[in-house]
């Protein structure tokens, strides 16, 4: 919400009525306390409140409470688009302030069925409810939702133990948020190499596929002989036009066996750990999952979940499943007695490492995995930026030397019959 506002004015505002509806509208107040008190007043715990510019009043009715369905306010296909942390958060987040306001679980969770914004979470949310009318816990219901993430249901369990149920859901969707944040940025910071290299890819077959066969039926016409330059490229752009449909055959085959290939869970840690070894890719590879741990184990910590159970946690957003299995043998060093930072000693980043084992010593764990959760994020992001500096020169330079080399085998051909006539 806003936290000034000049005296006067017009709020627009979203919120859940009584039953649990999803409910907008306008309304005038003085100030955002009193916006607040007056839809209280009419029984509308707010979830929004934001000032409407100018302060002018809409032209259609006069009455605030507008019931507002999701799906009539946007297009079907809108939800196939916005599946991310960041609308799930929303939903979350809301929970959380309706739940500390005071208004019913199952209303509070009518209200996320409806303003959810994905099919899938709109039914999750819809059967969560019946389950909790059933007499089941939130922590359980939650469980049984697989589009759910699963740390949702254990930090709900926490939150449920402790009586600070609406804290977790605050703690998750801070979570789905900045995981949400992450991943944009790497997405734009990826935006621009990604398209450098289609229009690369693209080029060069259109320069194969198109110009270069023209030019060599030109050549064989006029006879004589051809550089070596030129022949080597007619010869490369005479394999892909008579044989593309057997290269296409055989990438798909390659990405079958690939694929048969990685379901074998040992093959599959083999070929994780092999990419820990690579000069930029294991770097990467480590800082995400560096960033997810403790990112994970930090909310589970804060929503006093034990350490072992928050361990496991974390160590299920790791994607890497040669560092996932070290992990769970770090859960049984803990377990035996050793510390955190001694038995995740050689999987995270140095940096990583250092943080937890100050948390532990000073007795702040928690805040200490997040602010490594943190550096993990920011030295991720630098990692990225860096690659994609060094990724974009080497292209450009790579398609350059490629449209370099064209032009020199056609001018050698040219000029040699040129000479020729001569």
């Amino acid at each position: 919400m806003t936290d000034a506002r000049p005296a006067g004015g017009r709020w627009r505002y979203r919120a859940a009525a009584a039953d649990g509806a999803a409910v907008r509208g306008e309304i005038d107040a003085a100030s955002e306390r009193e916006a607040v008190d007056a839809l209280r007043r009419r029984s509308l715990w707010v979830v929004e409140l934001l000032p409407v510019e100018g302060g002018s009043r809409s032209s259609g009715p006069s009455s605030d409470r507008r019931p507002v369905s999701t799906h009539a306010m946007w297009p079907a296909w809108r939800g196939r688009w916005t599946d991310s942390d960041a609308d799930l958060a929303v939903v979350i987040r809301a929970l959380a302030t309706l739940l500390g306001a005071g208004v019913p679980l199952h209303r509070a969770l009518t209200y996320a069925a409806q303003e959810a914004s994905t099919d899938a979470h709109r039914t999750a949310f819809g059967a969560v409810r019946e389950a909790i009318e059933r007499g089941d816990s939130l922590s359980v219901a939650i469980a049984a939702q697989s589009v759910f993430p699963a740390v949702f249901a254990p930090l709900i369990a926490a939150g449920e133990g402790s009586g600070t149920l609406d804290d977790s859901l605050s703690l998750l969707a801070d979570h789905l948020e900045r995981r949400d944040a992450l991943r944009a940025r790497l997405r734009s910071a990826l935006v621009y190499p990604s398209i450098l290299g289609v229009a690369s890819i693209l080029g060069v077959v259109v320069i194969l596929l198109l110009v270069v066969p023209r030019f060599a039926t030109l050549i064989s016409d006029n006879g004589g002989a051809l550089p070596m330059s030129t022949r080597l490229l007619i010869a490369v752009s005479a394999a892909l036009v008579r044989g593309w449909w057997i290269m296409l055959l055989l990438l798909g085959v390659v990405a079958v066996a690939a694929h048969r290939a990685m379901r074998d869970p040992s093959t599959a840690r083999r070929w994780h750990e092999s990419r820990l070894r690579w000069p930029l890719v294991g770097r990467l590879e480590r800082m995400q999952a560096a960033a997810g741990y403790t990112g994970t184990l930090s909310i589970g910590l804060h929503a006093g979940v034990s350490l072992l159970a928050s361990m496991g946690l974390a160590r299920a957003v790791v994607r890497n499943q040669h560092l996932a299995q070290a992990m769970a043998e770090a859960e049984r060093r803990v377990q035996g007695g050793a510390s955190l930072s001694q038995a995740l000693s050689g999987l995270l980043p140095p940096l990583t490492e250092r943080l937890l084992d100050a948390g532990e010593t000073s007795g702040d764990l928690a805040g200490m995995a997040a602010r490594a959760a943190q550096a993990a994020d920011g030295e991720l992001q630098r990692t990225v930026n860096q690659a994609v500096a060094l990724i974009e020169p080497v292209m450009i330079l790579g398609f350059g030397g490629i449209v370099g080399f064209v032009a020199l085998a056609l001018l050698q051909a040219i000029y040699g019959l040129n000479a020729g006539v001569l």
